[in-house]
């Protein structure tokens, strides 16, 4: 059972931040001791500075951006109207498909004096089809500087090994520009993104379309300090230890690209007795916040990007209430996306955080809006119910268990998959009758299946639930692919 930490203070984090020590190249840059420093301004000056940025990247895509040139001109609006956050809903919402229909109009004809080309990043593809954003150099560099603040909240030791368990085309390529296979292990000095600053320790990385059992052995025979997973996988992983002792220099994950429930996050931090840590980032825009351990709130990198929680009609939501999450990035001149709808759903935080730190932020992720809204009323309710009761087996009647995913059909009836050689029928007997006291008299059908193997998307990304109700494509890329 792991504990709360201490709130944090500014000169606990300048102590905690001079143990990162800076590559030769980069001696005397001062830049990641400002970013601690601005971790713990006033509110009234982060507001400022927030304001401050608004209206430097509303000008620059006035002058700019056709999209919002455009916008501005037929809604009859000056952009210096739009002076600070609270003047943002002047700009209209940017959602997935305006990346997809007018790339082009989102782009400058040149980037200004000072910025260079920085590559091309690719949304996911989870909930549509993938888009391209270009990015600058600078937007780029700001994941590694961010990545690194991170994993500072973290507590990481960076002379530690670092273990990500992804989709290959998510790991650093061979030395031929191909993804790694199966049963492979890629092998490297330093850290990846955090590594390009810092001195560090080794990282390995190994594919996780490598089977369960393999995914163990291979942890067990590296014995890294940290290990980065989708939070499905590390769950996985979780349902593979229950037959093996986990490594014992194992000191905590790093959950990314997907929700991770509560339960989800019980399962994993009671198996290896270690935390589990997230991050909030997009393709589309980078690492867009970090949650703190000491107060489980996001906390948004303000010097990369703002965040809005709204309703329906693009307004602010009350704290505590349920909303959209709009994102406005700040970094880069190349495709600046300004209020853009990243299809996820937010709590909006209240008061200061626990943790000390005063970066604004949101109390929790509550999922994909576009899966939430297609899908008929009670789904979610089902959903619950398996996975309590799959949180709270003993181990004698999951010990078996590899992986699940439920899936909904259109006809209102339930297929849940569970991977496994064999399983009791006291488990099976246990969902069901979780299933029946939910549902009631009017319980939607439920079939169980027990596979050898559950069929990944070609993307790589596991899906837990999956409906006919809501497409579920193969994503592309993840937000922290490196």
């Amino acid at each position: 059972m792991t504990t709360a930490p201490e709130p944090s203070t500014l000169a606990r984090e300048l102590e905690e931040q001079r143990r990162w020590r800076l590559r030769s190249q980069w001696e005397g840059l001062d830049l990641f001791d400002r970013l601690v420093r601005n971790e713990f301004i006033s509110a009234d000056e982060h507001a400022d500075r927030a304001d401050a940025a608004v209206r430097q990247i509303v000008g620059y895509a006035a002058e700019h951006i056709p999209f919002y040139r455009d916008h501005l001109r037929e809604q009859g609006i000056d952009p210096e109207q739009i002076d600070g956050v609270d003047k943002l809903p002047l700009l209209p919402v940017l959602t997935k498909q305006d990346l997809q229909r007018r790339a082009a109009d989102l782009r400058p004809a040149r980037l200004p004096p000072g910025e260079q080309p920085g590559g091309i990043a690719r949304t996911s593809g989870t909930t549509g089809q993938p888009a391209e954003i270009l990015h600058t150099r600078f937007s780029r560099n700001m994941f590694a500087v961010l990545k690194q603040r991170e994993l500072r909240w973290f507590r990481f030791d960076p002379n530690g090994t670092f273990a990500y368990i992804r989709p290959p085309t998510d790991l650093p390529r061979r030395g031929d520009g191909e993804p790694i296979g199966l049963n492979t292990t890629c092998y490297h000095d330093s850290w990846p993104s955090a590594g390009r600053y810092f001195n560090t320790g080794p990282f390995r990385g190994f594919s996780d379309l490598n089977p369960v059992e393999a995914q163990v052995e291979w942890l067990l025979k590296h014995r890294p300090e940290y290990v980065l997973g989708q939070s499905a996988q590390l769950e996985h992983l979780a349902l593979g230890f229950m037959d093996h002792t986990p490594p014992p220099n194992l000191q905590a994950f790093e959950a990314i690209s997907q929700q991770l429930t509560p339960d989800m996050r019980h399962r994993i931090e009671s198996t290896f007795g270690t935390p589990v840590q997230q991050n909030y980032g997009l393709n589309e825009i980078g690492i867009v916040a970090v949650r703190c351990p000491e107060g489980g709130r996001y906390h948004v990198h303000t010097e990369h990007c703002l965040v809005e929680v709204v309703d329906e009609e693009g307004r602010p939501v009350a704290p505590g209430e349920r909303g959209r999450l709009l994102v406005t990035g700040l970094s880069n001149a190349a495709m600046p996306l300004l209020r853009y709808d990243a299809d996820d759903m937010a709590v909006a935080a209240e008061g200061p955080c626990p943790c000390g730190r005063t970066l604004p932020g949101f109390q929790d992720l509550v999922g994909r809006y576009r899966r939430t809204i297609a899908l008929p009323p009670g789904t979610w309710g089902y959903w619950d119910a398996l996975l309590y009761t799959l949180g709270h087996a003993p181990r004698e009647l999951i010990g078996g268990l590899r992986k699940y995913q439920l899936h909904q059909f259109r006809d209102g009836s339930f297929e849940l998959r569970l991977e496994s050689s064999a399983l009791p029928d006291a488990l099976l007997d246990a969902i069901h009758g979780a299933w029946r006291r939910h549902g009631g008299a009017e319980a939607a059908p439920l079939e169980i299946r027990v596979l050898k193997d559950i069929p990944r998307p070609a993307g790589g990304k596991f899906q837990n639930f999956t409906s006919d109700y809501a497409p579920f494509p193969a994503p592309v890329e993840d937000a922290d692919a490196t």
